[in-house]
């Protein structure tokens, strides 16, 4: 994890973070895995255990080496503060596949009752209607296909720790090359200054981006939803358990409970199809996460896609991009106490 903090750490090092960073409300963010609980079955094996917290960090310290600008640096701290335990999973609880909003909390609630942070952010001169709207940091975070922070963190951390298809070496590369530039909206945003890494950015994105619209992280997402669903059914947990207690917590109600969790756990094939099978299985349409980068062109700044026709076809491919209709695990019938 270290190593791959450093790549973003500047020089000039942003020592008013240090003081938020034990405080109870990021100290929970610790204990939440960020791939929304992938790291709960061998279908994938992430090289290291990368937390919320840890996302959170490195965002932060990313938005302050292309802003250096203290607010927009700790609303980039913060951003995840409402996460709940398996993350974009419990969008699913709810039914929300495509946007995936509907369980995160408001960031100002959950830092209203936190009277440290709060002290914290009134020193730095911070009121908590600054972190309502963090649109108002674009190079935190911007709509998509634009690039931020958040979105960046999101595509290089997939590659390296998620799926280690890239070198640590690679993502520094990309990192290295972006800049600030001005979007056709007229407002900042992170973007490259060489084409041949933008494209080479672009083969990451569309890495991370058929990943999360593939069957094997529906699958898992699906899976976690559902346990959660059921243990909240069962009186096991609550759905407020979700943003008080350690992820942890929750695995261990999991794996004393559910014969079905402990087969997940050990499942490492997940078979796909599309014909309809028997029992338990996902189907169904999720959200479809990309980025299309700026690059300086010819004294301008230009999407990839518009100046490049290998990353016009390529996202073209991504946007007709479907696995198949189905996929199930043999061993997970159904869903069981």
């Amino acid at each position: 994890m270290q190593e791959y903090l450093n790549l973003f750490i500047d020089e000039e090092y942003p020592d008013f973070l240090d003081k938020y960073l034990n405080t109870k409300t990021l100290n929970r963010l610790k204990y939440i895995t960020q791939f929304c609980g992938c790291d709960y079955t061998k279908f994938y094996s992430p090289l290291f255990l990368y937390t919320r917290f840890d996302h959170s960090l490195v965002v932060a310290h990313m938005t302050w080496h292309f802003t250096h600008d203290k607010f927009s640096t700790i609303a980039a701290l913060l951003h995840d503060v409402g996460t709940p335990c398996f993350a974009h999973s419990i969008d699913y609880v709810f039914g929300d596949y495509l946007n995936q909003e509907s369980s995160e909390k408001k960031i100002t609630d959950v830092l209203a009752s936190d009277k440290e942070i709060l002290a914290f952010l009134k020193k730095d001169g911070i009121q908590l209607s600054d972190l309502e709207d963090l649109s108002k940091y674009p190079i935190l975070e911007n709509k998509s296909p634009n690039l931020c922070c958040d979105r960046l963190d999101g595509v290089l951390h997939t590659c390296y720790i998620w799926l280690h298809t890239y070198k640590i070496s690679e993502i520094k590369k990309v990192y290295d090359n972006l800049d600030v530039l001005t979007n056709e909206e007229g407002s900042p945003e992170i973007g490259f200054k060489d084409i041949e890494i933008a494209l080479e950015f672009v083969c990451m994105v569309l890495v991370y981006a058929k990943e999360l619209q593939g069957n094997t992280d529906k699958y898992v997402m699906k899976f976690v939803s559902e346990m959660v669903k059921m243990a909240n059914e069962k009186g096991l947990i609550t759905l407020d358990d979700l943003y008080n207690k350690k992820e942890s917590e929750i695995v261990s109600i999991f794996v004393d409970n559910f014969v079905s969790w402990k087969k997940f756990n050990e499942s490492s094939k997940l078979i796909k199809t599309n014909n309809k099978p028997n029992g338990f299985y996902i189907s169904f349409e999720t959200k479809k996460r990309n980025v299309i980068p700026l690059v300086k062109f010819n004294g301008s700044y230009k999407r990839i896609n518009e100046v490049s026709s290998f990353a016009k076809d390529e996202y073209e491919k991504f946007f007709s991009y479907h696995d198949t209709t189905y996929a199930y695990v043999e061993d997970i019938k159904e869903l069981t106490f």
